[in-house]
């Protein structure tokens, strides 16, 4: 009988360590050996054999799990930076490449989105922000 149970164990376990970690490579892990637990239960190759079927699946998983990694921490940290958009901020001082603003309290460079005549009071919306540097444009009109 093959030993199906101690692979399935080793994947339980990479699950548990996972969770702290966040990093989807013990998941990749994890799941290689699961799926070698199933061919050890279902097909009984034991051996070398379950060795390869592990190399191969974790070779297969990691890159997997790399991308999974990246695209959902580019994706938060795109959701953390957008949360300013639509804030209005307040002039401060006009120079010929940028201006000065202030939004919560602090100071900030601000570029316009869109060529308009600003002069400092004025209030403006944040467009987005690259770096230190937000983006803003005028409040659009309302509507009549």
């Amino acid at each position: 009988m093959a030993e199906w149970y101690v692979p399935l164990t080793l994947a339980l376990v990479l699950f548990v360590f996972e969770i702290p970690t966040q990093t989807f490579y013990l998941a990749a892990l994890g799941i290689a050996l699961l799926l070698v637990s199933l061919i050890d239960l279902f097909f009984a190759p034991g051996g070398l054999g379950a060795i390869g079927w592990f190399a191969l699946f974790a070779v297969l998983l990691l890159p997997v799990a790399e991308y999974t990694r990246r695209a959902l921490r580019n994706r938060a940290s795109s959701d953390a930076t957008n949360i300013d958009g639509g804030q209005r901020v307040v002039v401060v001082s006009v120079s010929p490449h940028s201006l000065e603003v202030r939004y919560r309290d602090t100071l900030w460079l601000a570029e316009l989105t869109e060529p308009t005549a600003v002069e400092p009071g004025r209030e403006l919306r944040i467009v987005s922000r690259v770096g230190n540097r937000l983006q803003v444009a005028p409040f659009s009109p309302a509507p009549h």
